[in-house]
C-alpha cells in the first residue's frame, strides 16, 4: 500500500488550527470497485464529485499512522474530481497528540492505481474555516471552528510539497463512522434567535439549515442541560460553541470536522433569521447490539439507557464523555469494555482499542492520562487497570492472539510499579495524579503539593498493585506470591478500633470503595463485608467505582445480590426520575465540577454488567 503515494502538504498553509484543501481528477472503468485509502495528521474530509465519500481520521499516534479505506465505487463515473479537506490541529490535546500537517491517499481498482499522493496533487489554503482561530472549546477536547459561507475563496492552487514522515503506516481494523439521518427537533424561538431540543443526548455533527435576511454571524451554543431557559456556554475556561458566517438567503451547512454532544442547541442570530433546521446528525459506530429482556420495566430501562449511553461514547476510541472531552481513559473504558461484552455482539472494538493503549507507555514506565494523549498527568491506578482490562478481554473472548501487541506494555507497568515498591508496600508516586474516584479524599487533587512532602502511601493503590499482580500470574500461567504486600497492607492500613481499613497513611479516613479493595486481596472477611454493604461512617463509593465494591460483595455469594440490585435501582431510578436520558458522570449530574459535570458518561453504564450477570444469570 502506498507504494506510489508521498506524504504531502500545502505550501500555503502551516501553524495551529489550519485547513487545506487538495484537489485532482481521476477516471474509473466501470463495473469495478473502487477504494480510497487515506491517512492524514489531524482530521479531514473528503468528497467524489461533490458528494461526501469519507471523514474522520482514526485516532493515532506520529509513530503509529493508521489509514482509512473509503468504497467510491457508488460516487465513480468514467470521469472524477476528488477533494480532500484536512484539518490540522497543531496543539496537543488530551485527544491528540502534535505532529506534522500531512496527507497522503491512494485511489485504487482492482490493482490499478488511478491516483495517489504527491506534488502533482494541487492544494491550497481552505478559507471557508478561519484558520488560526484557535478558540478552545475544552482542554482536553482542542479547538472549535468558524465557517464563513460568504468567503470566496481565490486563493490559486499550488503544487503540494513533500513531508517527511518515517511513522510506520497501518490500516485502519475499525469499521468507519456512519453519520445517521437527521433527528426530528423542537424548535423554539426566543428573544436573541432560537433555542433547539433534540429530546435525548445526540453525539455527532452540526447540520444547519438557514434562510439569512443578510451576512450575519450566526454563534450555536451546544448542552446537554438548560439553566433558567439557556444552554450553558461559558463554563469556567470552557467555550461550548461554533460560529457560522451566513451568505443573504438560504444557507445550508454540515461540519464533518468536529463532533458535538448534548440535547440541546441555542442558536444566536438576527431578528428576521428563519431558521429551517438545526440539530446534530448522529455519528456513531456501528455495533449489533444483543437484545436483552427483563421482567422488572425500571430494571428494563436502566438497561436500555446503560446501552445508549455506551453508544455515544464509542467513536474512533472509546470516550469519557461526548460532550466536554472524547477522551480515551483506561479506568473508563474498563466499564464500557465489560460491559460491551453483554451488549454487543463481537470483540474488534475491544481487541483494537486495547492495542491503542499499549501504544501510550511514556518514558516514566506508565501510561498516559489519555490515548492518544499529548497533555500527560499519568493516574498510576489507571495504569494497573489496564492489566485487569487484557485480562477480562481474553477471559471472555479466548483471543490471545491480542498478547504479542498488549504484553510489553503490561510487563512496563509492573516493572515500574516493582521498582518503587519498599518493604511490601508502594508509595505513591512523586508528580503523578494519585486519582481514585471523585470523592473526598481519593481525588488526588493535591498531588502536586505532595512533591515535597514525606513518602505517603495509599491503600486503594496497593491493594490494586496486589490484585493485579495476581490477575497477570493467573492470565500468563505464573505463580506469585504477594503475602508480604497484604501482610504490609494489613499493618499499615488497618484500625482495629473502627474495624476498617483507612485510605492513607496521611490521615485517617475511610471509604467504602478502599475496604472493597481490602476485601478484593482477602482482608477483613465476612465482617468487613457488612461493612462495606451497610457504609456506615465510610466515604460512599461513586457511580464509577461500584464495581469494585459489588465485585467485593460477589466473593460473598448471593447474600448480598439483592442490597446490589436494590443499588442499581435507587441511584439510576433517581437519574431518570431528573429526566436523564443517558446516565451521568456522577449523581451531582451538571452541577459538579463547578457546573461542568457530564450528563453523558461512559463508565457510569456499568449496570449493563450486573444485570446481565445477576439477574440473566451471563457469566462474569
Amino acid at each position: 500500500m502506498f507504494e506510489e503515494a508521498k506524504w504531502i502538504w500545502a505550501q500555503d498553509v502551516s501553524g495551529k488550527d489550519s485547513y487545506a484543501e487538495f484537489v485532482s481528477e481521476f477516471g474509473a472503468d466501470a463495473g469495478l470497485p473502487v477504494r480510497l485509502y487515506l491517512s492524514c495528521d489531524s482530521n479531514y474530509s473528503a468528497w467524489v464529485n461533490g458528494k461526501l465519500a469519507g471523514f474522520g481520521q482514526c485516532a493515532d499516534f506520529p509513530h503509529r499512522k493508521l489509514y482509512d479505506k473509503i468504497d467510491l465505487t457508488d460516487l465513480c463515473g468514467k470521469s472524477n474530481q476528488l477533494k480532500i479537506v484536512v484539518w490540522h490541529y497543531g496543539e496537543d490535546s488530551q485527544t491528540y497528540i502534535n505532529s506534522d500537517a500531512k496527507l497522503i491517499f491512494e485511489i485504487v481498482q482492482g490493482e490499478k492505481v488511478l491516483l495517489s499522493s504527491g506534488e502533482h496533487i494541487l492544494s491550497r489554503r481552505e478559507t471557508h474555516y478561519r484558520n488560526g482561530y484557535c478558540k478552545q472549546i475544552t482542554s482536553q477536547l482542542g479547538y472549535s471552528f468558524l465557517y464563513d459561507a460568504t468567503e470566496k475563496n481565490e486563493r490559486p492552487y499550488l503544487p503540494s510539497v513533500p513531508v517527511r514522515c518515517d511513522a510506520k503506516i497501518e490500516p485502519r481494523r475499525l469499521a468507519q463512522l456512519k453519520m445517521r439521518a437527521r433527528p426530528r427537533v423542537k424548535i423554539t424561538p426566543t428573544e436573541q434567535g432560537f433555542l433547539v431540543d433534540m429530546g435525548k443526548e445526540t453525539a455527532g455533527f452540526l447540520d444547519l439549515a438557514v434562510e439569512s435576511p443578510r451576512r450575519q454571524k450566526i454563534v450555536i451554543v451546544y448542552g446537554e442541560h438548560l439553566r433558567e431557559g439557556k444552554v450553558p456556554r461559558l463554563i469556567g475556561d470552557r467555550d461550548f460553541s461554533v460560529e457560522y458566517v451566513a451568505a443573504e438567503g438560504e444557507n445550508e451547512y454540515v461540519n464533518t470536522f468536529r463532533r458535538l454532544a448534548g440535547r440541546y442547541l441555542e442558536i444566536f442570530a438576527e431578528k428576521g433569521t428563519r431558521l429551517r433546521y438545526a440539530g446534530i446528525r448522529p455519528v456513531d459506530y456501528p455495533v449489533r447490539k444483543q437484545e436483552k429482556k427483563f421482567d422488572d420495566p425500571v430494571f428494563q430501562k436502566i438497561y436500555d439507557v446503560s446501552v445508549y449511553t455506551l453508544r455515544q461514547c464509542m467513536h474512533e476510541h472509546y470516550e469519557d464523555c461526548p460532550w466536554r472531552e472524547q477522551a480515551f481513559y483506561t479506568m473508563d473504558s474498563r466499564n464500557q469494555m465489560l460491559c460491551g461484552y453483554h451488549a454487543f455482539r463481537g470483540h474488534r472494538y475491544q481487541r483494537e482499542n486495547l492495542i491503542t493503549i499499549a501504544q501510550g507507555v511514556r518514558p516514566h514506565g506508565l501510561l498516559s492520562l489519555c490515548f492518544p494523549g499529548g497533555r500527560d498527568h499519568s493516574i498510576p491506578f489507571f495504569s494497573l487497570v489496564y492489566i485487569m482490562q487484557v485480562s477480562e478481554y481474553v477471559r471472555y473472548t479466548g483471543d490471545v492472539s491480542v498478547i504479542p501487541s498488549v504484553r510489553p506494555a503490561m510487563d512496563r507497568i509492573l516493572a515500574t510499579f516493582a521498582s518503587w515498591e519498599r518493604n511490601g508496600l508502594v508509595p505513591n508516586p512523586v508528580g503523578f495524579w494519585n486519582f481514585y474516584e471523585w470523592s473526598e479524599h481519593s481525588s488526588g487533587n493535591d498531588y502536586w503539593s505532595r512533591e515535597n512532602q514525606p513518602d505517603c502511601y495509599d491503600l486503594i493503590l496497593n491493594c490494586m498493585y496486589v490484585y493485579v499482580r495476581r490477575i497477570y500470574a493467573a492470565l500468563f500461567g505464573l505463580s506469585v506470591d504477594t503475602s508480604a504486600s497484604v501482610q504490609a497492607i494489613e499493618k499499615t492500613f488497618y484500625c482495629k478500633e473502627e474495624g476498617l481499613y483507612r485510605l492513607s497513611t496521611k490521615e485517617k479516613h475511610f471509604s467504602r470503595l478502599g475496604n472493597a479493595f481490602a476485601l478484593l486481596i482477602g482482608l477483613g472477611g465476612e465482617e468487613l463485608a457488612e461493612k462495606v454493604a451497610e457504609g456506615k461512617g465510610m466515604i460512599p463509593v461513586t457511580l464509577s467505582m461500584t464495581a469494585f465494591v459489588y465485585d467485593a460483595l460477589l466473593l460473598f455469594g448471593d447474600k448480598y445480590k439483592n442490597m446490589i440490585l436494590e443499588d442499581i435501582k435507587t441511584r439510576y431510578s433517581a437519574m431518570l426520575a431528573a429526566g436523564a436520558t443517558t446516565f451521568w458522570e456522577t449523581e451531582k449530574g451538571w452541577e459538579d465540577f463547578g457546573g461542568a459535570g457530564s450528563l453523558c458518561h461512559g463508565w457510569s453504564a456499568i449496570p449493563v454488567y450486573y444485570l446481565c450477570r445477576l439477574l440473566l444469570h451471563e457469566a462474569g
